[in-house]
């Protein structure tokens, strides 16, 4: 990614694009023969459905489903933290009920949670909003367990985070950089690289990212392609949740009835057929890629799995406990690229329906064990060493924010982007700087002063937890939260305002009153 192309992403002051209001009205217009030949089986021709269900499929297509509270990993050891409402969720007597079964770490939020995006633990990063649908292709990565810990993960099509954020939780072992010493070689804790093509998509997976308080990613807008051309071979884990007719979000008003098109079905399988191939490049042999759609059309889903096993030389992963969700299509669909398969249908489970499946690159056996120090060597290295970066930060940046950049800290390797200087993880692979793609945000520029970015104050790690803060109550919070200044102490400078314990971002103190520097998109409004 050039130095240039970077000057339109400025992720401190772009507002993450908003949630679309309902669907048109011609989502009522989905006819029931287009939907049942979208579900028509190549090999046979046989409807995965019967003409019944189709119609009940067609009518909760267009229905509105409720979003889903995807829980922090850590969200049971930090209880005394939340608020009533959302300790009702996660811990009320009626627990089990709401829970989503295919994913045991999301819930559906209790009656008493009306709005839960406006509350002061959404803001804290407690959970992420999304469909459940969304969540099949997080729990065929696994990303609920500890399968994922200290891998090297590419989300290849990441915006706007929803899934990215999840993996991000998954493979960050939580440990002090201070504990270490100096000699120390850090052992890998995982790392994510998201890839977004759609550079306007970039500030809302960027602020997603954030929201997790890890720093063990980097983003890239790149199309596929060209980012298998430069890390061939090098990831344990690939997701694709592809582009793809959206037929379960016609609903949100992100597709009409054209989703169910011939047409429009063939161009994304197009489509999907590239990405697919890069991704099967990025995938070092041994490793596991699982692909995603939000659409119920066969050629988008069971089909592209068949072209992987077909044409890639991918071979079937299942995931056992999502054994209730196989896709049952008819006997006639080849069995093995339905072993791997997985459907939600929104007629038959509470959630938008969505599709994933599981596969594996062959390793051959007398290369695995050198493919694997190839890998660990690529981002093996010493907690002394300094990025080459470290020397392009401004020093008046450094003169500003002395709490915030110091080139000689090594629990930082930081980097400049224009205005916005980025703080990688110190263990973070070393194309993470050579490659130039966007890491974590400390601090940007307005005119010749520096401000600490919002994603700083949010980040959960020994750098960031000895600046000065300053604890609020429930009301502090909301009020600070909606934007207004609040009563601050007698120390002046920048403090980060924490709700038990838990931050959610800057004031800039005179000693009386703390002024408000809260992004303008991370408040509750």
């Amino acid at each position: 990614m050039s130095h240039k192309k970077n000057r339109k992403s400025k992720s401190s002051s772009k507002r993450p694009s908003k949630r679309p209001k309902r669907g048109s009205n011609d989502s009522a217009n989905l006819s029931v023969e287009a939907v049942g030949e979208s579900l028509k089986c190549e090999v046979g021709g046989e409807v995965a459905l019967p003409e019944a269900e189709i119609t009940q499929l067609c009518e909760a297509i267009v229905a509105r489903h409720e979003n889903v509270l995807r829980m922090r990993r850590d969200v049971l050891n930090c209880k005394d933290n939340l608020s009533t409402d959302l300790a009702d969720t996660v811990l009320g007597p009626d627990r089990e009920s709401r829970v989503v079964p295919w994913y045991p770490m999301a819930m559906h939020p209790s009656p008493e949670m009306t709005r839960p995006s406006r509350t002061i633990d959404y803001a804290a990063g407690e959970f992420y909003l999304q469909d459940a649908g969304s969540l099949l292709a997080l729990a065929a990565a696994q990303a609920d367990t500890d399968q994922l810990r200290g891998k090297l993960i590419c989300d290849l099509c990441a915006a706007p985070g929803g899934k990215a954020s999840g993996l991000l939780e998954a493979i960050d072992e939580p440990y002090r950089l201070a504990e270490t010493t100096p000699d120390e070689v850090i052992p890998p804790r995982g790392f994510l690289l998201a890839n977004e093509p759609i550079r306007s998509r970039v500030a809302p997976l960027a602020y997603n990212l954030a929201r997790t308080g890890s720093d063990q990613y980097a983003i890239t807008s790149e199309d596929p392609e060209v980012l298998a051309d430069k890390f061939p071979g090098l990831f344990d884990f690939v997701l694709v949740d592809a582009p793809c007719s959206g037929q379960a979000l016609v609903a949100r008003g992100k597709q009409s009835a054209t989703a169910v098109q011939t047409s429009q079905i063939e161009l994304n399988r197009l489509r999907q057929n590239r990405i697919l191939a890069a991704a099967e490049r990025l995938l070092r042999p041994g490793g596991t890629i699982v692909y995603s759609t939000c659409t119920f059309a066969i050629k988008e889903n069971e089909g592209q799995v068949r072209f992987m096993m077909e044409e890639l030389g991918l071979t079937a992963s299942p995931v056992q406990r999502l054994v209730d969700y196989r896709s049952d299509l008819p006997i006639s669909f080849p069995g093995e690229a339905l072993q791997c398969s997985y459907r939600l249908w929104p007629h038959r489970s509470a959630c938008a329906g969505s599709f994933a499946a599981r596969l594996a690159k062959p390793a051959a056996a007398e290369t695995a064990d050198l493919d694997r120090d190839r890998i660990d060597a690529s981002w093996r290295r010493s907690t002394t060493s300094r990025s080459r970066d470290d020397a392009m930060v401004p020093r008046d940046a450094i003169e500003q924010l002395p709490f915030l950049i110091c080139p000689d800290d090594r629990r930082h390797r930081f980097q400049l982007r224009d205005w916005i200087i980025d703080a990688n993880a110190p263990d973070a692979p070393d194309w993470v700087n050579e490659q130039f793609v966007i890491g974590p945000e400390v601090a940007h520029r307005t005119g010749s002063t520096w401000k600490p970015s919002h994603a700083a104050a949010i980040r959960r790690n020994a750098a960031i937890e000895g600046t000065t803060s300053l604890d609020v109550d429930d009301a502090t919070a909301s009020m600070y939260l909606s934007g207004q200044t609040i009563p601050a102490t007698e120390q002046t400078g920048w403090q980060i305002v924490r709700h038990r314990g838990r931050p959610l971002g800057w004031i800039k103190s005179d000693g009386r009153i703390g002024k408000n520097h809260l992004a303008r998109f991370a408040r509750v409004e």
